[in-house]
């Protein structure tokens, strides 16, 4: 004999809630974020599959970017039943500190294909100068 439990979605969330980073235990953060730095420039790629550009919003403020929005749930059939459903309709914010100094006047940003890449040029006091010896 099988018998099916069900679990309430305030459980589920609950315990989604508990495996977060915080709690030392392994989950993943969305958006996941790669920062690549380069002499002149840093440049963060954030994967925000099925998000529109219209649903992110990116701030830069003292020293500190900031890409926020969220992830909107897709149409379901009335005659489709879910079997899994891992992709979670959310809310998100990543914020990402600089050390150096950063040209705020000159940041660009695009998203293609659910990826933002966000170019973030150094101020001409952070950049690297080589100095030569007389």
């Amino acid at each position: 004999m099988v018998v099916r439990f069900d679990v309430p979605d305030v459980l589920d969330e609950l315990v989604e809630d508990f495996l977060t980073p915080d709690f030392g235990i392994t989950a993943t953060r969305f958006p996941a974020i790669d920062i690549i730095e380069k002499e002149n420039e840093a440049v963060v790629v954030a994967e925000l599959p099925g998000v529109k550009k219209e649903d992110v919003s990116i701030k830069f403020e003292n020293n500190t970017l900031t890409i926020s929005g969220q992830r909107k749930p897709y149409e379901i059939p009335n005659n489709a039943r879910v079997l899994l459903n891992e992709n979670r309709v959310q809310n998100f914010s990543r914020s990402i500190s600089f050390e150096y100094d950063v040209d705020g006047e000159k940041i660009s940003a695009e998203l293609n294909n659910g990826v933002l890449r966000v170019t973030l040029p150094k101020a001409e006091t952070a950049r690297t100068h080589t100095i030569e010896i007389k």
